[in-house]
């Protein structure tokens, strides 16, 4: 009987202006490897444009605040670039903000006091 071919890895985009997030959320999702695999990390909009362009991302994981940069702003021109589901990570917690990433076009908007579980399962959720 042959087998099912192995999914292909969840290829993720990181972007985030924080070296120690950047690192952090890195950890944490290659550890979910062989199923999710950062391709990428930029640290401003026009760093994260270019690699959502290059390397194609099935998912974005954007913080909402790109030291001033508007990171929300990003969204729909992210999504028209390389057409990935993009999950807000941030320190942000006002609902404004929330609607306005999800009005915009993000599959979710987590909290960056949720638990890294919380954070997989957004990225997780986004891809079904």
């Amino acid at each position: 009987m042959p087998s099912a071919p192995l999914p292909l890895p969840i290829t993720v985009l990181l972007v985030d202006d924080q070296r120690a997030i950047l690192a952090g959320v890195t950890a944490l999702i290659e550890g979910e490897s062989p199923h999710m695999q950062v391709m990428g990390q930029a640290r401003c909009g026009r760093d994260a444009l270019e690699l959502a362009h290059d390397i194609q991302p099935d998912i974005i994981v954007l913080d909402a605040d790109l030291a001033g940069e508007d990171g929300i702003a990003l969204i729909p021109l992210l999504k028209t670039t390389c057409g990935a589901a993009i999950v807000v990570f941030t320190c942000l917690t006002e609902p404004a903000a929330r609607h306005r990433a999800l009005r915009l076009g993000a599959a979710d908007f987590v909290p960056k006091t949720a638990s890294g579980g919380d954070l997989i399962a957004a990225i997780l959720a986004a891809i079904a």
